[in-house]
């Protein structure tokens, strides 16, 4: 038997659990385990306000907050019994920062029964947290009877005329400047920072905002002694005016001198825009040694560069400083930073797997876990399991992380058991059991349909849903991309006419799945099969991507590509799906065909 075949008999020990195939659990923990839930399930059939109180407030397991919302829920009762019942919810929510129409929906309802509440203050705190919403707005401008909070609240909304109307000729120069500035009203900006700075002379947020208003205005000499006198705050601000004024050499001073990557990351592109090679290697080089997110790419560049001018020393410190498991790693013949199932070394996380050890600290959450997906309720399951998750990061317990995580994926779970795996991996638990969590293959039946519907490899899908969304089938980005594989409303209505049908909801997972799958297959017909375009396409849009690759300044070169495409968003995009796109396919390599492989883990989730 191969190692991914044991490994693969171990972890379902806990799946086959959950799908109550194992043996039953001792039956007086089962009754004690399942008292709260018998006790909520009764509430709710009867109404028992006063029992779903009690729990509420009783516990801090997942039947707790699940009693805590339904009585914040509940309209016949009164409105201070259901905000500080949401009040505990919220005291037992496990955050996630993709949630953000559910942490909007409880903001406003937090403030809304505050204020039903008679409690003006906290009513106002809750609105002012769901702020920009034009609702929270709304209810904040009505509530706050501060003219100088009303203004901030408004500024902090990005509503930059109405706070300074708000004012109403009152005085507030740390509302006025910030104000005025985006606005684009420099002149007004500036005696606003002046002012500012007369009644604060240390503050730091307002002489750097009176620097930026001299840049703005041109009044090079004013700026360049207001960003001096900042020290090394000011020195970004110093190396554009050098720039500006054709200095380079002194740009590129000023940029390294800032310590931060983006802005050495500029001072390459000024000595590249004008030809000087040579002296950009060093400044790659030392960027490539930060660790930030540049390093992989100003190693690599500096590789290309050195090569084009026949520096061979330049070109092997560069080398050696690529990251093992890169893209640009991989783009050299590199191997992926995964472990290889077939030759892999077992380590002791998967030899408990395989061994079937368990953690007393995981054992009774599994056990209450099992009993509620056999009696049909399978959310309380997966809430129980996250809790438990979250109890066991903070106790540093790993071996009830990894279990816990395996019976959340077991549940269609990958989003919080994802994140925890990353966290083990970070903290460098190279064990093949961590990567599989960290990599999973989601959704199997749903992904090998759709893969082969399309005729894609699956690999493909799961490496561009694991940078979209990091599994969340709820996630909403900023730019409103939606579901699992993040695809914006036009463009989903787009896929809707091309797959002659109307359009599904983004947020079913099925549908989401189906149609990323749908782009992917059309951007591999745009671009021939090239992987690497469909992937920065899938971000940047096939439009920009071509136009970017073929215009008058990369001519087609995919060296430069890598480095002067004007999106840093999709140049990192690319680099990271390519990246788990290797991984997947060294975890799971019977997975891009019709092999026992499929049938294997199918067979395992009971699909």
């Amino acid at each position: 038997m191969s190692l991914r075949s044991i490994v693969l008999v171990g972890l379902a020990l806990i799946a086959l659990a959950l799908h109550g195939r194992a043996a039953a659990p001792d039956s007086a923990m089962s009754i004690t385990l399942l008292e709260p839930y018998q006790e909520l399930y009764a509430a709710r059939a009867t109404g028992d306000a006063a029992a779903l109180e009690r729990l509420a407030f009783g516990g801090d397991r997942y039947s707790a907050y699940l009693a805590a919302v339904e009585l914040s829920a509940w309209p016949q009762l009164s409105a201070g019994l259901r905000l500080r019942a949401l009040e505990r919810a919220l005291e037992l929510r496990m955050p996630d920062s993709l949630l953000r129409a559910e942490k909007l929906r409880l903001d406003l309802m937090h403030g809304e029964l505050a204020e039903a509440a008679g409690e003006s203050a906290v009513a106002v705190a809750a609105y002012r947290e769901a702020l920009p919403d034009a609702t929270a707005l709304a209810a904040f401008l009505r509530l706050e009877q501060d003219p100088y909070a009303r203004a901030n609240g408004l500024l902090v909304s990005g509503k930059n005329e109405a706070a300074l109307q708000a004012l109403d000729g009152r005085s507030a120069p740390s509302i006025e400047a910030p104000a005025l500035r985006a606005l684009g009203r420099y002149a007004e900006a500036l005696a606003a920072y002046d002012a500012w700075l007369a009644a604060d002379p240390g503050n730091a947020t307002a002489a750097l905002g009176r620097a930026w208003c001299f840049y703005y205005l041109r009044q090079d000499d004013a700026a360049a002694a207001a960003f001096a006198a900042l020290g090394q705050a000011g020195d970004y601000g110093l190396g554009l005016l050098a720039n500006r004024a054709g200095r380079t050499d002194a740009a590129v001073d000023y940029l390294r001198a800032t310590g931060r990557a983006d802005y050495i990351w500029l001072a390459t592109d000024y000595l590249e825009a004008q030809g000087r090679y040579a002296d950009a290697i060093p400044v790659y080089l030392e960027l490539a040694r930060s660790g930030s997110s540049y390093a992989d790419d100003a190693a690599y560049r500096a590789y290309v560069l050195a090569q084009r001018l026949g520096d061979a020393g330049a070109e092997r410190a560069a080398l050696d400083l690529i990251p093992l498991g890169s893209f640009f790693a991989l783009k050299l013949g590199g191997l992926s930073a995964a472990p290889d199932p077939t030759s892999a070394p077992v380590g002791e996380y998967t030899r408990a797997a395989i061994l079937g050890t368990a953690s007393e600290r995981a054992a009774p959450t599994l056990t209450l876990a099992s009993y509620l997906v056999g009696s049909g309720d399978k959310p309380s399951a997966v809430g129980e399991l996250l809790f438990g998750l979250r109890d066991s990061e903070a106790a540093g317990d790993v071996y009830a992380v990894l279990q816990l995580s395996e019976a959340l994926q077991g549940l269609d779970e990958y989003r919080q058991s994802v994140r925890a795996a990353r966290a083990l991996l970070g903290a460098g638990i190279d064990d093949l059991r961590v990567w599989r969590l960290a990599y999973p293959p989601a959704w199997p039946a749903t992904v090998r349909a759709a893969a082969q519907d399309n005729d894609i490899e699956p690999a493909l899908i799961w490496a561009v849903m694991r940078q979209e969304s990091a599994f969340s089938p709820v996630a909403v980005s900023r730019s409103n991309a939606q579901g699992l594989m993040q695809v914006v409303p036009t463009t989903w209505d787009w896929l809707a006419e091309l797959r002659k049908e109307q359009p599904g909801d983004p947020f079913d997972v099925v549908a989401n799945i189906e149609y990323g799958a749908t782009y992917l297959r059309w951007l591999l017909n745009y671009f021939s099969g090239d992987e690497e375009l469909v992937i920065a396409g899938y971000n940047g849009g096939q439009g920009y991507v071509r136009r970017t690759l073929e215009g008058d300044v990369i001519k087609g070169d995919r060296d430069d590509f890598y480095r002067l495409m004007d999106r840093s968003e999709t140049r990192e995009y690319l680099q990271l799906v390519s990246e788990n796109l290797a991984v997947y396919r060294v975890l799971y390599p019977g997975l891009s065909a019709d092999g026992s492989d499929w049938a294997s883990l199918l067979a395992d989730r009971g699909e």
